[in-house]
Formats: C-alpha cells, structure tokens, sequence
C-alpha cells in the first residue's frame, strides 16, 4: 500500500510539475508575442514620426527656395551656401543636387536651359536627336512627325507624319514630354533624352550655360561639352569664358541668364522614410495687382 502511495504522490508532482511548465511556456510564448509587438508598434511609430518630419523639411525647404528665388539676385544665389560642407551645398540652375540642410537634397532646372516641346528650334533639336546614332534623314523625320503630331491640321510635312506608332492622331499640343513615347521612330533612349532635355514652360529665349550634358554637346563637341561642365560645376564659368569655348553669343534669342522659369525637385530621407516632390513654377519678383508672384504650373509628391 505505502508503494503504490508513493508511486501516486509521484505522479501527481509530475503532472503538476507538467502543468507548471506548459503555464510558463504558454507566459513565454504570451510575453515574446507582446513584446515583438510592441517592438513592431514601436517602429511603425517611428516610421510614421520619420515620415512626418521628412513631410516638414520638404515643405519648409520649398519655402525657404522660393523666398530666395523672389527676393535675390540669381547671380548671387549662385555663390550662396545655404548650409556648410562640400560642392554638394552650392546653389545652381542646372540640376546638380545640392544640400539644403541636414536632410534635404535639392535640384533646380532653369527651363530656359531646355528645348521647348511646343515650338522647337530645328537645328538645336535635330542636333539632340542625331547624338543618339540617328541619321539627318531619321533626324528630321522624327523632328517634322513630333511638331505634325501637335499641330491642328491633318496634312504631313515633307518628312512628317500625321499619326503615331499607334495610329493615333493628336492634333493639339503635348501635354508632358513622356507623350513623345508615341511619335514613329521614337526609342526609349531618344525618350529619355527628350525628356531630359525639352520643356513646355519657358519663354522665347534659350540659355546653353545651364543645358546639360548632352545638349551641350549637341550644340559643341563632345570635348568642349566637358570643359563647360567642368568649369560650371567647379562655379567658374563666366559668359565670355562660356563664348569663347562654344562659340555662342548672347542675343535677343539668347541669353545668359536663369529665368524665372525653374524646376525644383526636393528630396527629404529621415530614417527609413523619404519624401520627393518636383514643382515647376514661375517667380515673378516685382508682380503687381492681379498677377501672382507665384504661379505654378506641375505639382508631384
């Protein structure tokens, strides 16, 4: 009898020492779930937090660019550091990033420094287009069919056509350079390139000191391209200096100097958060009465 006791006692605080564990396995699995999920709540907090202050540097830095673009001369606003450090804080009109701050990345892109979309210079744009490997022939094909695809009558130019790859007829003016992806002929590196390099807001003059890469070239030599950019970049690049490497003199068509026409792209990285916006806008100084000082034209992000 005693044995048989013993052996029961045995049991029983085996059992109970079962239940034991499996209680506190269960309070294990409980606690490791609460905390993860407050780890995870945590983050998502903190996410929200980075996304939120990332929202306010981009606001605050499109404010303060455009502060400085009505109240400053741009010649000036070219020797401006808006924040200590390399290159990188140096202001310019021809999309070299540039930073505003801790955490904001901005690039300002004078419109007067592109093609217009609309109403293209042949020569400057034909140039464009054969530095992508396409002959004067397939050159002026493509030229004539992008202003035939945009004007509001139904007859081809010479080397024009109509219609796009698709068979669609526009009729009307592009409203975004992406549009182009339909013009016959089109290829996704010439694409890119229009994009890059054309614009619908600008008016009648043209200004190559803050063209890029490969309009400038376009315009000059692959050579004397670079001697523009590496002068520009380095904020050594005068109008006679400019002249004398490309052989382009200002005139009522073309002239040396930012308009107020620009396009600005911020970019704002907190954590693992980040914000991108691009406006383009036209800041009019010494606006008067009904006119804005301000008018915008595209707003993204």
């Amino acid at each position: 009898m005693s044995i048989n006791k013993n052996i029961n006692q045995m049991l029983q605080t085996g059992i109970a020492l079962i239940q034991v564990l499996l209680i506190v396995g269960v309070l294990s699995v409980l606690a490791l779930f609460l905390t993860y999920t407050a780890k995870e709540q945590v983050t998502m907090a903190q996410w929200a937090d980075d996304k939120a202050q990332a929202l306010i540097n981009v606001h605050s830095t499109e404010s303060e660019l455009i502060f400085y673009l009505l109240t400053k001369n741009k010649h000036s606003l070219t020797n401006l550091k808006v924040s200590e450090g390399n290159n990188q804080s140096q202001w310019n009109f021809f999309a070299k990033p540039f930073e505003v701050g801790s955490n904001v990345i901005a690039q300002i892109q004078d419109q007067s420094a592109l093609l217009h979309a609309q109403f293209p210079n042949r020569n400057r744009l034909i140039a464009l287009i054969m530095t992508q490997n396409f002959s004067l022939s397939d050159a002026n094909q493509i030229f004539d069919s992008l202003l035939d695809w945009q004007d509001i009558d139904t007859i081809p130019r010479i080397n024009g056509l109509e219609s796009s790859n698709n068979n669609v007829i526009r009729n009307g003016a592009v409203p975004d350079v992406h549009d182009f992806k339909n013009i016959n002929k089109m290829t996704l590196e010439l694409l890119n390139i229009l994009i890059n390099n054309t614009t619908l807001y600008r008016k009648s003059t043209f200004n190559p000191t803050n063209s890029s890469f490969e309009l400038l070239r376009a315009l000059t030599s692959n050579t004397i391209a670079k001697q523009v950019i590496d002068l520009r970049d380095n904020n050594q690049l005068s109008k006679n200096t400019f002249s004398e490497l490309t052989g382009l003199y200002e005139d009522d068509r073309m002239i040396f100097y930012p308009s107020n026409f620009v396009s600005i792209k911020l970019n704002s990285k907190v954590g693992d958060s980040s914000v991108l916006k691009d406006i383009t806008i036209e800041v009019t100084p010494y606006a008067k009465g009904a006119n804005s000082p301000i008018n915008l034209f595209s707003n993204r992000g």
